[in-house]
Parts: C-alpha cells; sequence; structure tokens
C-alpha cells in the first residue's frame, strides 16, 4: 500500500521543481528586459545630451563667441587720478579684435589690480564691441628718496612713494607725475628695507609721519605753513621741516592736541610780526620756541615781515 504511493510523489516534486526552475526564468527574461529598456533610455538620453552639448557649444561659436560683431574695438577707460589711458590698456592686456563675450573679466580685473599704483578696478562689457574699465589709483601723499651706488662708483637716485596708508609705489614716468611729485613731502630717516612696492611700510614713526600729512590740510594749521620734510629716525618724535622755514618737533602720538598748540604759537608770532624758526611740540609744557632773526623772518605769505 505504501510501496504504490512512491511514484505518484515523485512525479508531484518533478512538477514542482519544474514549475520553480519556469518561474525562475521567467523572472530573470523579465529582469533582462527591464534592464535592457534602461540602459536603451540611458543611451538615447546620452546621445541627446552629447548633440545638444555639442549643438549648443556650435551655436555659441558661431553666435557669440567667433561673431565679428564681438570683437573689441574700444577700451573705454576712466581714472580717478593722473595715468594715461594707454597705460591702463597695457596693463589691462586686452587687445582689440578679442572677442568680448570671451574675456575673461575677473583677469582682466586682477590684471589692472596687481600694479602696484591700481587701488580698485572695474571691468564692464557693453555689447556689442566696447569693454569699460574705471580704475582707483592710488594717491601718493609723500615720496622718498634713496640713493644707490652704482658699479662705476656714482649714484643713482631711486623715487618711492607712499599714500596714506603706507602703501609703497615707484614714480610714475611723465610731466603729470613730476608736477605732482614737486610739491608731495619727503620723508627721511626710515629704514630702506621697507622700500618694497607693492608693500606697506610698517615702521610706527613713518605710520604717524603718513597720519600727520594725511590729517594737516583740516589742521589749525592749513593754509598756513606746508609740509617739505619729515624725518622720522627717531622712534619717539618727528621732526618737520616747513616750507616757512620752520623746524617742528612732534610726539608721534596726540597730533590734534599739539597741532591746535602749534596754531597758537603761529598766531602770538603773527601778532609780533615774527616766525618760529623751530618748535618743540612733542613737551607738554613750557614748549621751547626759538624766533627767527627779524632780517630773515617771513610771512605764512612769503613777502618779508617788517619790524
Amino acid at each position: 500500500m505504501f510501496g504504490r504511493n512512491k511514484p505518484r510523489n515523485r512525479r508531484r516534486r518533478r512538477q514542482r521543481v519544474l514549475d520553480v526552475k519556469i518561474s525562475i526564468d521567467k523572472r530573470r527574461r523579465a529582469q533582462v528586459k527591464v534592464a535592457s529598456k534602461i540602459t536603451g533610455v540611458v543611451l538615447a538620453l546620452g546621445v541627446v545630451f552629447f548633440g545638444a552639448w555639442r549643438g549648443g557649444e556650435w551655436l555659441l561659436q558661431a553666435g557669440f563667441y567667433g561673431n565679428k560683431a564681438f570683437s573689441v574695438k574700444e577700451v573705454d577707460v576712466k581714472t580717478d587720478g593722473i595715468i594715461e589711458p594707454a597705460q591702463l590698456r597695457r596693463w589691462a592686456g586686452v587687445r582689440e579684435g578679442e572677442n568680448l563675450l570671451s574675456l575673461n573679466l575677473v583677469g582682466v580685473k586682477r590684471e589692472l589690480e596687481a600694479n602696484p599704483h591700481v587701488k580698485y578696478a572695474a571691468v564692464d562689457r557693453v555689447l556689442p564691441d566696447t569693454l569699460r574699465l574705471r580704475v582707483m589709483e592710488r594717491k601718493p601723499v609723500a615720496q622718498v628718496m634713496l640713493y644707490r651706488r652704482k658699479a662705476d662708483g656714482g649714484y643713482t637716485r631711486t623715487t618711492y612713494q607712499l599714500d596714506v596708508e603706507g602703501f609703497v609705489t615707484e614714480s610714475l614716468p611723465g610731466e603729470k607725475a613730476r608736477k605732482r611729485r614737486a610739491w608731495l613731502p619727503i620723508i627721511i630717516g626710515l629704514d630702506a628695507r621697507e622700500l618694497l612696492p607693492g608693500r606697506s611700510v610698517n615702521q610706527a614713526a613713518v605710520r604717524s609721519a603718513l597720519e600727520l600729512i594725511g590729517r594737516f590740510n583740516q589742521s589749525p594749521m592749513a593754509g598756513l605753513a606746508s609740509l617739505q620734510q619729515i624725518d622720522v629716525s627717531d622712534s619717539q618724535t618727528l621732526q618737520v621741516r616747513t616750507w616757512q622755514g620752520s623746524q617742528v618737533t612732534l610726539a608721534l602720538h596726540g597730533q590734534e592736541r599739539q597741532l591746535k598748540r602749534w596754531r597758537l604759537i603761529h598766531d602770538y608770532g603773527k601778532q609780533h610780526r615774527r616766525v618760529a624758526e623751530s618748535i618743540d611740540l612733542s613737551i607738554r609744557n613750557n614748549l621751547p620756541v626759538r624766533w627767527q632773526r627779524e632780517r630773515q623772518a617771513v610771512q605764512t605769505d612769503g613777502t618779508p615781515a617788517s619790524g
């Protein structure tokens, strides 16, 4: 009885095995089919994307970057200083005929501001063919003259300029620059190793001298004296010489107070028709003042002072 059921059970087991194999095969075929569709879609999208990219690149090249209508025909330059526009164009490194749209404006700005004489630059496109440059120059407020020995035994003079922040630049060529330098106060006594174009001077006395120059024209002494030379060799004081012939000693700090006292001394001398030869404003009390001799005294307007 039990023996008769064994062949039937074997047939059932074989049937179930066959059903499982058929189910697995169907699932595999379905997975392969889905994977094939996904691959086809990805490939199609890749072809479309590549075609659009290359087509867009061709369109940009043909319509814009390679279009002569967008070639640079004018470089419009404006500056707030004395640098010649032609010089600024050379520093920008942009040539006429270059494509305006393909220009790296950040790179042009960086090229301009890499020059120590340029404090800030703005670069813009003005379609279809103009590049606009706007430049803010560093304004020198003082000059330093160094004499270096040449190989033949002689000396050559190099003039550096400092702005109010102590930034060092070499002097510009040209008549405009020469005329401006003529009235800049000369700073002497500083460490020559600090004079590196494109860097700032950090010497405390030099900083104080630049502060004095910057505030002098808004001080009580504005229009009454002109700074000619400032000696910064002393770490505690500034030795100032004016175009009117006075020697004035100032402390590095407290300049506003010292300039007010200078004005009081000037007014006193004017009342008595005298001009100070030397003043020591670095001392708080009992200021030492030496007056010029009457025959040497001059008024602040340059005319001889009478008895």
